[in-house]
């Protein structure tokens, strides 16, 4: 898998970085393609990848939170209210998806990416980021948050784990396991590439020694190591 190339931004949209650089190579020159940010909160993952990839981006959340008109002054470019679960788009409108830390707060996961492959254009690829649900410790990634918070919420996390309800839908930010995520995408898509190593090279990369970085984003370390689990899928014929 490519890796990405501007490491300035790790720290804040590295997600949305990778994405770019997945995509970049599969842009066809001077055709109009086009861009879905599924839950795209505030709209700054959404505005990056426009930038980046210079290609039509729609950003769609349900609780819109765009601040200060976020790439108002820019073409091929906006942000809507709406719900991932009912999208006001007709079928194939879309070239590429980016899911970004989202499917794990909404009420129906799989409906999700039913409704993401209808909008999917055939053969569209999709990438999708969630906690990883069999993480040892989470949140390190997160860069507007505090120590503390960290903290508090990883004792939430086990809180939760003794009580058998570490679950999205008992509350908990829990997210998903490789395996289980995969099963939800294997239902609409095909090809189903988990590139959580390479995200995990890119965004800590430079903060750990190489022989560290190797044995964490080994198997089957990996699987309880990395904070958040990261796939790239086509939809099905």
């Amino acid at each position: 898998m490519l890796m990405p190339r501007n490491k300035s931004i790790a720290g804040t949209h590295a997600g949305a970085q990778m994405f770019c650089d997945i995509v970049r190579p599969l842009l066809i020159p001077k055709s109009p393609q086009s861009i879905l940010v599924a839950g795209c909160g505030n709209g700054s993952e959404a505005l990056h990848i426009r930038v980046d990839l210079d290609v039509q981006v729609t950003g769609v959340d349900v609780n819109l939170a765009a601040e200060g008109g976020v790439g108002a002054d820019l073409d091929r470019f906006e942000l809507l209210q709406g719900s991932v679960l009912d999208l006001p788009y007709p079928d194939n409108s879309f070239d590429f998806v980016f899911y970004h830390h989202v499917i794990e707060h909404v009420t129906d996961p799989a409906k999700s990416l039913d409704e993401l492959a209808r909008v999917l254009m055939p053969d569209g690829l999709i990438y999708v980021g969630t906690p990883n649900r069999h993480r040892v410790v989470g949140y390190i990634g997160s860069h507007t948050a505090t120590t503390y918070q960290k903290l508090k919420w990883n004792a939430a996390d086990y809180r939760a784990r003794l009580r058998n309800r570490f679950r999205n839908e008992f509350g908990a930010h829990a997210g998903f396991s490789e395996k289980e995520l995969s099963a939800l995408l294997s239902r609409r898509f095909v090809d189903i590439q988990f590139v959580t190593s390479d995200y995990l090279r890119f965004k800590y990369g430079d903060r750990l020694p190489r022989p560290v970085m190797d044995a964490l984003c080994a198997q089957p370390f990996l699987e309880v190591a990395a904070p958040s689990i990261y796939a790239v899928a086509r939809k099905s014929q």
